[in-house]
């Protein structure tokens, strides 16, 4: 019988992106580099080992994605919106400080569930890719859901956009640092109450 990947578990758990064209070449390329990545990194990911689990030719992923920078792209890219998904599933309703919390719950379980992707994403690219602009602007982006939720929770006052996005900053390098040192054994990824009591300690500091 044939073994179930963790990469092919993921695909069917996970809303993963597809190509915004439907082309099927594209979709199976971009499948075979999430699933080399998901199981070798970063290092894994070669040109010539995409196209040939993708059942495709290496010109083929020139044509569809420029090379190696495309699909590296596409995969920093639907990183970025599976996170999007996870923070908007947050109900808006929840009391604010809660939804700090659940926020970084979130962005903490993505980097747990999907280590090679967060390594894409906010781990250190690989040493021959930059993000482009326009996705280092969505990646951005996806940090107003806890600038927003940060604003709810700190008390009203002059210039309070502003102290809230330093604040949501501080929570993020948080969550960055607990994330990696998790990834190497040192912090509980399991722990949320430790999680959650570190982030109500930042909003009270703040002024919450």
């Amino acid at each position: 019988m044939k073994k179930t990947t963790a990469a092919q578990k993921s695909d069917r758990s996970t809303q993963w992106s597809s190509p915004a064209s439907g082309d099927e070449t594209s979709a199976a390329l971009l499948h075979a580099a999430r699933e080399i990545l998901m199981t070798s990194g970063l290092p894994g990911l070669s040109l010539r080992r995409i196209a040939e689990a993708a059942g495709c030719t290496t010109m083929q992923v020139y044509s569809r994605f420029q090379g190696k920078d495309g699909l590296l792209q596409a995969l920093f890219d639907e990183g970025f919106e599976v996170l999007a998904a996870a923070q908007r599933a947050i109900p808006l309703s929840m009391p604010a400080e809660k939804r700090v919390q659940q926020l970084c719950r979130a962005y903490l379980k993505i980097a747990a569930e999907y280590p090679q992707h967060y390594a894409l994403m906010l781990g250190g690219h690989s040493a021959d890719f930059t993000p482009p602009r326009e996705s280092q602007e969505r990646a951005m982006a996806t940090l107003s859901h806890l600038v927003e939720a940060v604003a709810n929770a700190l008390p009203s006052g002059n210039d309070q956009a502003r102290h809230a996005s330093e604040v949501a900053h501080q929570i993020l390098a948080f969550c960055h640092g607990w994330a990696t040192l998790s990834a190497i054994g040192i912090t509980d990824k399991t722990n949320v109450e430790a999680i959650d009591r570190a982030v109500s300690a930042l909003l009270f500091r703040a002024g919450a």
